[in-house]
């Protein structure tokens, strides 16, 4: 009945809600429907939304309807996996469980405290390392080995991600890697620890380091996660911290160890970037014949913004310097000389 007197009169379809208009047309500004419209069409397309069993449902009824369906299975699946996650307490025990749980309290604190268990089990599965050694036992004293170990980042200091359209992620090398990891590898223990994941790292490394310079690679697995950060904890790597020197550019994941980090500027893919050499440089003449605390030598380089930078400048100043007395000293052997051959008649009067 109500669509055969919505075909004989004009109606409003503001907002697909029909308004049996008691006024002329020329008050709305929307379109108008009357009976020289493809009715058929508008009735299909639009009353079955609105027009059940001969009544008009409304938008509000319908969202309620779907709110209700919601908390229904929200409510259902929230009961099963209660009871699924109380089965697995009350059936499951592990060695840790049994060496830790007391048999002779009730059984609602016996329940309570092995989900405090579980809940501290997944909180260090995903907050920390699996092991606390990280990397095997270094060799003996009387082998000959590196005397530091140098533990390095890859992302934005040997390679630098770049995002297109059309190719997606690639990473691009920066200039002079292959010269920097031949030179410090030869003179150090070298370790990369990325907060990457080694599934991406893996393939960049085999690309980047053919020789093998890189002797361990640790990835995101091995890092920690304190106060919404990633961090590295170097007390893992099972080496001696006084031997042990990071190179990184973001603080906060070598916050743990300031005194053993230096910190350089990140690479942000720029093709003329030359400071792995001068890097391999610093190393090498810093570390190379020292044989003390790594920590106390980085200190005296902690207090330049761009430590490789302030680097080069002090080998320019020596090499100045030494040039300059090179200068001076040769000046001086020719002066000698020439008064030697001035006074050389001398000794033929006697």
């Amino acid at each position: 009945m109500l669509v055969k007197n919505l075909n004989k009169m004009n109606t409003c379809a503001c907002n697909y809600k029909f308004i049996i208009l008691t006024l002329n047309s020329k008050y709305c500004q929307n379109t108008f429907l009357s009976s020289h419209y493809n009715w058929s069409k508008y009735q299909r397309v639009v009353l079955p939304r609105y027009i059940s069993n001969g009544s008009v449902r409304t938008e509000k009824s319908r969202l309620k309807q779907l709110l209700m369906k919601s908390l229904k299975f929200g409510s259902m699946a929230f009961g099963v996996s209660l009871l699924a996650f109380g089965g697995y307490l009350l059936v499951f025990e592990d060695d840790d469980l049994v060496q830790k749980e007391n048999k002779n309290i009730p059984f609602v604190i016996k329940i309570y405290e092995r989900i405090c268990f579980r809940i501290e089990f997944y909180h260090k599965l995903f907050t920390i390392p699996a092991t606390n050694k990280l990397l095997p036992d270094s060799l003996p004293d009387y082998y000959d080995k590196p005397r530091y170990t140098l533990v390095l980042e890859i992302t934005d200091l040997l390679v630098h991600p770049e995002w297109s359209y059309s190719t997606g992620w690639r990473f691009k090398k920066r200039p002079n890697v292959g010269y920097f990891l031949e030179r410090v590898g030869k003179i150090f223990e070298v370790v990369v620890y990325t907060a990457e994941n080694g599934y991406i790292t893996s393939p960049i490394l085999d690309e980047i380091d053919p020789k093998g310079w890189i002797q361990y690679r640790l990835s995101r697995q091995c890092t920690e996660f304190r106060n919404g950060q990633l961090v590295k904890n170097i007390e893992r790597i099972n080496r001696d911290l006084s031997k042990v020197i990071v190179i990184d550019w973001n603080m906060s994941w070598t916050q743990l160890h300031p005194y053993n980090t230096l910190i350089i500027p990140r690479w942000n893919g720029d093709d003329n970037d030359n400071s792995l050499i001068d890097l391999a440089d610093f190393l090498k003449v810093v570390f190379a014949n020292e044989e003390r605390d790594a920590r106390e030598i980085l200190n005296e380089y902690k207090q330049y913004e761009d430590p490789i930078k302030a680097f080069r400048e002090n080998q320019r100043i020596l090499k100045k310097g030494t040039k300059d007395k090179e200068e001076k000293e040769n000046e001086i052997i020719n002066i000698e000389d020439n008064n030697k051959s001035w006074f050389s008649w001398i000794p033929w009067i006697y």
